[in-house]
């Protein structure tokens, strides 16, 4: 490398370090390197052909500034791909300084120009979990280009991908990775007006708000303010608006809506926008507007990473041999490995040891399988047939239309206990009670935990029914 390429080269790694995030930068530009500078043409090497998109929209402006300042002309840029490339040199060395961290410089300015004249918007309920962030979030084989559009997002919202659409199995890190986006965007501008919800959410929320509606009240134009007016709305498990005609509709508007003004969207699902049976094809349509990427269960390596990563939370020792054993007994998603580790926290703090052995996570595995045996063999009728003995209710009135008072208490604990008991999806329990939508079953079940907490009468009663269903 000439020492004219060396200047520019370290130029153009300190310009995209000032502008970008430290997680953006390392993943793309981190491993990118300058391969040469001849006549009027620079030729830079990345390791994906995805990661060019994002350098067209964000850097290439800078490689042309280093340009003109080292080369005094205007560079043209092209760019090689790879998995790998020998480096021709070390590029911490290159660094001038240690850059401040700057802002999205337009961007932010725009957003700050446009809620400096909307002071009455309506308040955002604060809905991000603080936990999920790119920072611990594992990256592997299976999630790799799902990570890196969402950087992507985070870094530029709503001039990349929009919609991002984010899908896979339960488990696989969906909601981390779509929570990631909006704690990364709030840390760069706090101002910014970003919700995120689940499906479910939404529905019971525009429930709430017709009913209200129908008092006289435009609540509609309330519910419609709160979705429309976001920088950035976030929606986990899209596909739960498959079959609500009335939901899709308003949800159509709103998506419309955002992405009519360059708001950014991202929509998470447990399969492919193409295989949502249910959902409108014009939504369908505008799901695929932008990118969809696929996160699929982690492989070996990747398992032993994310526990790796997760064991620092613990107290314990946990060796490399013990990581690998739970590793190869878990292959499906995140969440098992997650719920193993507690399992496995509960039995070392009972046994009061320190260092997890292969014996040790082997009793607890066992255990656990007993656990969710158990917990499978409990069908919603058995629940249904020992909350109506308890409170003298036939199981055609708990699953029928009937709606007096202890009809309705038997009916909304049976709902409830079907959620605690059983690993019945909500809309599964909900044909189970006479057909009903899953919104009610949520709705009987935010109901009892409620009650609970404040009746012990109650508590009572539903630890007797537990023990009659066990």
């Amino acid at each position: 490398m000439t020492e004219n390429e060396q200047l520019f080269w370290n130029r153009v790694l300190v310009l995209s370090k000032e502008r970008l995030k430290q997680t953006t930068y390392e993943f793309y530009v981190g491993d990118s390197h300058l391969v040469e500078v001849s006549q009027n043409r620079v030729t830079i090497f990345l390791t994906s052909k995805m990661k060019r998109l994002f350098w067209e929209q964000n850097l290439e402006d800078i490689v042309i500034t280093a340009g003109f300042e080292i080369f005094e002309q205007q560079l043209h840029i092209s760019y090689e791909f790879g998995e790998d490339s020998p480096r021709q040199y070390t590029q911490q060395e290159t660094y001038e300084s240690t850059p401040t961290r700057e802002t999205y410089r337009e961007n932010k300015e725009d957003l700050s120009a446009q809620q400096a004249v909307a002071p009455s918007r309506i308040p955002l309920p604060n809905t991000l979990n603080t936990k999920y962030q790119f920072s611990n979030f594992v990256k592997g084989e299976g999630n790799q280009w799902a990570v890196a559009a969402a950087i992507a997002v985070a870094n530029t919202p709503g001039k990349i991908y929009n919609p991002l659409f984010i899908h896979g199995g339960s488990g696989l890190g969906k909601t981390h990775l779509i929570t990631a986006i909006g704690n990364a965007i709030h840390e760069e501008n706090p101002q910014s007006r970003i919700l995120y919800v689940t499906s479910e959410d939404f529905i019971n929320d525009m429930i709430k708000h017709m009913s209200l509606n129908t008092t006289g009240r435009n609540s509609m134009e309330t519910f419609k303010q709160k979705y429309r007016e976001v920088d950035v709305l976030l929606i986990d498990d899209i596909q739960l608006l498959a079959k609500k005609g009335t939901m899709q509709e308003e949800f159509f508007n709103t998506f419309n809506a955002l992405h009519d003004t360059e708001k950014q969207i991202v929509l998470t699902s447990d399969r492919n926008p193409n295989e949502l049976n249910g959902m409108e094809e014009r939504l369908v349509s505008r799901f695929n507007w932008g990118l969809t990427v696929e996160i699929t269960p982690p492989n070996y390596e990747m398992r032993v990473a994310i526990l790796t990563s997760k064991v620092r939370d613990y107290p314990y020792d946990f060796p490399q041999e013990t990581i690998n054993y739970i590793a190869r007994q878990f292959d499906n998603n995140v969440r098992d490995l997650e719920g193993a580790l507690k399992k496995i926290s509960l039995v070392a703090s009972v046994q009061q040891v320190h260092t997890i052995t292969v014996d040790l996570v082997a009793n607890a595995i066992r255990s656990q399988e007993s656990e969710q045996a158990a917990k499978k063999v409990i069908s919603i009728k058995d629940i249904q047939k020992q909350v109506g003995q308890f409170y003298g209710v036939s199981l055609e009135q708990i699953v029928g239309t009937k709606r007096t008072q202890a009809v309705v208490l038997a009916r909304q604990i049976a709902m409830y206990l079907a959620r605690e008991l059983t690993d019945n999806s909500l809309p599964k329990i909900g044909k189970e009670f006479g057909g009903r939508d899953h919104s009610t079953v949520l709705h009987a079940y935010h109901k009892i935990q409620k009650a609970l907490t404040a009746d012990e009468n109650l508590q009572v009663e539903l630890a007797t029914i537990k023990d009659n269903i066990r």
